[in-house]
């Protein structure tokens, strides 16, 4: 019993030691302007109901397309590319915490949308078989038992 202690309470310790050098010697840097710009341009056009969100399960990439603002995005292995008929950007997503959280509100956005979509499809269904079978309750003759 006192082993599991001391086995547990030493790489414990040891992780706490390594995380205070890591921050000391290797800290992390505060985001840049440019992936600021980039990341607040992709929440802003994610939600946006004109935004068409397409993802690519192979390469692993996210596709953001609205044709209202001219833009076209394109995020991919910590790149986001902004293109547009005028311009056009890559920016290097290095800070970890923004990259997962436009990759989570992407994902999040998409499954709500796929989730519409899969309600809208089961009414449809629902709506059809209903139709038959009224249309077969009228057709058949009713028979006594």
């Amino acid at each position: 019993m006192e082993n599991k202690q001391i086995v547990g309470y030493i790489p414990n310790l040891l992780f706490k030691f390594y995380l205070r050098l890591k921050e000391r010697f290797d800290p992390t840097l505060p985001p840049k302007e440019e992936e600021l710009f980039c990341i607040d341009i992709c929440k802003k056009l994610i939600p946006n109901e004109s935004s068409k969100l397409t993802i690519a399960p192979l390469s692993n990439k996210r596709y953001i397309k609205n044709d209202e603002k001219d833009m076209f995005i394109v995020i991919q292995d910590r790149t986001i590319s902004l293109i547009n008929h005028v311009y056009s950007y890559n920016v290097f997503i290095e800070h970890n915490k923004l990259y997962e959280e436009v990759l989570s509100s992407f994902d999040s956005e998409l499954e709500r949308r796929r989730l519409i979509l899969e309600d809208e499809i089961r009414s449809n269904i629902k709506h059809s078989l209903k139709s038959i079978l009224d249309k077969v309750t009228q057709d058949s003759p009713s028979k006594p038992v």
